[in-house]
């Protein structure tokens, strides 16, 4: 066999070993933004259980329940220890509803176990949540409200243990306020998601105005690229262009925080 035929075989042999690896490195990847994609909603629609949780520790307390059995029993609903049946199973692992339970064992996990801990050996609730520690790789409006709910809850341990409040009925009203946040944070979203779109649609408009230029015959590039006028020109379109698209960010991400 001549040497072209076998430097071909060979060149033929490495594309075809090339683009396998390259598939089947585009297929891991799209494999793992999907989980993590998929971890990242069961987060985000954990969120919306926040309230029941917080409802359900008030309803323990009104059974007769003490702070540490409360805890214990908040453990058993929710998995703590890997006693639940989310407790074994990670957030990125399973069908949705899985995840999601998943996800929301995972969220509160570490406030039911130094809560219970801390009230069985007599020590200060409060304290302990707020000097919680949340698991890492959360998202961050999961982690700014999870954060949030257990600095809240600690609170309300603090107002009952200092003015003799019934601390069920802190708890209840805390959770109507919870659901109020979460509400209002939804609504914000649906209200910014057209400012957003708006925002994106500008940005592309000037490229489209050049594509629509093209099609119709003129030479837009040529005005632009071929003159010191439209070097000027094109200077300073791309500046107010990135100045416009970084002032609606701006508008768009304040009202996103309010």
């Amino acid at each position: 066999m001549s040497g072209l035929p076998v430097f071909l075989l060979c060149l033929a042999a490495v594309l075809l070993f090339g683009v396998q690896g390259t598939v089947r490195r585009r297929e891991r990847r799209r494999r793992h933004s999907r989980t993590r994609n998929a971890g990242s909603k069961a987060y985000a629609d954990c969120l919306h259980e926040l309230p029941m949780f917080v409802r359900q520790l008030a309803a323990l307390l009104r059974s007769g329940s003490t702070p540490a059995r409360m805890w214990e029993e908040a453990g058993r609903l929710y998995g703590a220890g890997g006693d639940g049946p989310a407790g074994s199973a990670g957030p990125d692992a399973g069908a949705p509803e899985t995840l999601r339970q998943a996800a929301l064992s995972a969220l509160l996990q570490p406030g039911i176990r130094a809560a219970g801990q801390a009230a069985g050996l007599g020590l200060s609730v409060a304290v302990a949540l707020r000097h919680l520690k949340l698991p890492a790789g959360l998202p961050p409006e999961t982690s700014v409200m999870t954060a949030r709910l257990w600095r809240d809850l600690g609170a309300c341990w603090d107002a009952a243990e200092q003015t003799g409040a019934p601390l069920a009925l802190l708890l209840e009203n805390y959770a109507h306020h919870l659901q109020h946040q979460l509400d209002a944070a939804a609504a914000r979203r649906t209200a910014l998601a057209g400012p957003r779109a708006t925002t994106t649609l500008l940005g592309w408009l000037p490229l489209l105005g050049l594509g629509l230029g093209m099609a119709m015959g003129a030479d837009p590039l040529g005005i632009l690229l071929g003159s010191p006028s439209g070097w000027l020109i094109l200077t300073v379109g791309l500046a107010l262009l990135a100045a416009g698209r970084h002032w609606s960010q701006r508008l768009v991400n304040a009202a996103a925080r309010e």
